[in-house]
């Protein structure tokens, strides 16, 4: 079961990357659990957004041709204090379940590249 997802996985991003045009910016909602506000920021590409304990980087944003409002970015996301990566992958606008960040204070969710 896990063999068919990942497939499907690999075929969606293969497929949305063969007709996408890459970006260089960012917007990304960021919404903190605990406390419930959300703030929404704008991470340039190969820079580095702090927020509070963390950082976040964008390595690539991509906007699929065909569908303007898909998105697609790579992340990278590391707490300050560890030194250590919390998350290194993709993050899409559609199909959040597939793409989740997994945080115990914050959720990330992809609005909008430009």
């Amino acid at each position: 079961m896990f063999k068919i997802i990942l497939i499907n996985v690999i075929y969606i991003f293969l497929s949305f990357s063969a007709t996408a045009n890459n970006t260089n910016k960012t917007i990304i909602k960021i919404i903190d659990k605990v406390s419930g506000k959300s703030s929404i920021h704008e991470i340039y590409k190969d820079k580095i957004l702090y927020f509070k304990n963390i950082s976040i980087s964008s390595k690539h944003c991509l906007i699929d041709k065909e569908d303007n409002k898909n998105y697609a970015t790579f992340i990278l996301l590391k707490e300050i204090n560890k030194d250590k990566y919390i998350f290194k992958g993709w993050l899409l606008s559609r199909n959040i379940s597939i793409s989740q960040v997994s945080h115990p204070v914050y959720t990330l969710k992809l609005l909008k590249c430009l």
